[in-house]
């Protein structure tokens, strides 16, 4: 081989490794139990997006590009899909899809403690997510309950299983490499919840492998791995000071609320909240339910209208809260025709939306469209 073609020889072995990592289809971990599947060609799916101001202790990332968003079940901690462009496609029930070079389908299932849920009338479905990327399958079980006979027979060929960190769980999917999430998150955030860390659950575990990175390339056979933890990434922050502090001002009208009622007080608190927090609706919702109690409607109307203009990306699950109350201030102001739009939105949103809810405005629908 003579010198001068050596540069081009060179040149064209590198653009091949280029070529081949640019082909490896990739999973990135954003936090909680929110993932982007990417393929070879760059199509990008977000799973299970999360709210940034429920619970959580930090914030969903900004610029978060997807092609499409897939949702298990309509909680604030799985569906924070307004954060995407209303051009974004979103799929949340079963079925079979796809989009460009990614297929995937939807299997229905139900959220854990599924009868408990569905007395209050909430929403108890929970979709499992079976992503086909070149050829490899990654499935996301959301909340489900231990999946059925009949799920995890589906469920047999997925290379990747992303799941709640339970035996009951891992222990149905030998031949997956198995992918917890929805564990508490302490080197992000001081906030407690509900959680627990996943080091306990990985005490004992063979064949555990933990990331130092967000971002891993799929292997259709993996040899060794049988538990694949990510870290969170690098773009999720704890909230901030001033949430905090929006916080303690919403326990200590509720607080007051207990106690002694002093209306002023508690008002004052709920005003401290929306002032320290102006881009999330808890404050606002807190201080309407206030209000309506009172039945000082037309300040209610004027509170909750408020919010809707200054909050651009309110969690679904307060959002219909307070567009019922919303749409319950309006009849007791005889304004029906602005109660009929809330209710028109209640409605439409049934996947989403409390069922008694849902109930309630079908039926206010019916009647006023029956008396126009």
């Amino acid at each position: 081989m003579s010198k001068r073609n050596f540069p081009f020889l060179l040149f064209l072995f590198l653009m091949s490794c280029v070529t081949i990592q640019a082909q490896s289809p990739k999973i990135e971990y954003i936090a909680h139990a929110a993932f982007v599947i990417e393929s070879s060609q760059g199509t990008r799916v977000v799973l299970d997006p999360y709210h940034s101001y429920r619970q959580m202790g930090f914030t969903f990332p900004e610029d978060i590009s997807a092609d499409f968003v897939l949702i298990t079940h309509p909680h604030y901690d799985h569906d924070g899909s307004q954060y995407f462009s209303k051009n974004t496609p979103v799929y949340r029930d079963a079925g079979a899809y796809q989009f460009k070079d990614i297929v995937f389908k939807g299997i229905a299932s139900k959220h854990s403690f599924a009868e408990q849920i569905g007395k209050s009338g909430n929403q108890n479905y929970n979709t499992i997510w079976v992503v086909e990327v070149d050829g490899i399958k990654i499935a996301h079980l959301g909340d489900n309950e231990v999946p059925t006979t009949e799920e995890v027979k589906q469920l047999a060929d997925v290379d990747y299983i992303i799941g709640h960190p339970r035996d009951a769980y891992f222990t149905l999917f030998p031949n997956a490499v198995y992918i917890p999430n929805h564990y508490l998150l302490p080197e992000i955030t001081k906030h407690k919840n509900w959680m627990q860390p996943v080091d306990g659950w990985l005490t004992d575990k063979k064949g555990v492998v933990q990331l130092a990175t967000n971002t891993y390339k799929l292997i259709q056979d993996e040899a060794s791995t049988k538990i694949l933890v990510f870290t969170p990434s690098s773009f999720v922050q704890e909230w901030s000071q001033e949430y905090y502090a929006a916080l303690a001002a919403m326990k200590e009208g509720s607080e007051l609320q207990k106690a002694s009622g002093d209306f002023e007080m508690i008002l004052t608190a709920y005003d401290k909240a929306i002032m320290l927090a102006p881009y999330v609706m808890d404050g606002y919702y807190a201080k309407a339910v206030t209000l309506s109690r009172k039945q000082n409607y037309q300040e209610t109307i004027a509170v909750l209208q408020k919010a809707f203009v200054a909050v651009p990306d309110m969690d679904w699950g307060v959002e219909a809260k307070a567009r019922a109350l919303l749409a319950e201030a309006y009849i007791a102001t005889n304004q029906s025709t602005l109660a009929y739009s809330q209710y028109v939105w209640l409605s439409r949103h049934d996947r989403i939306v409390n069922r008694m809810t849902i109930e309630k405005a079908e039926a206010f629908i019916k009647n006023y469209l029956a008396n126009k």
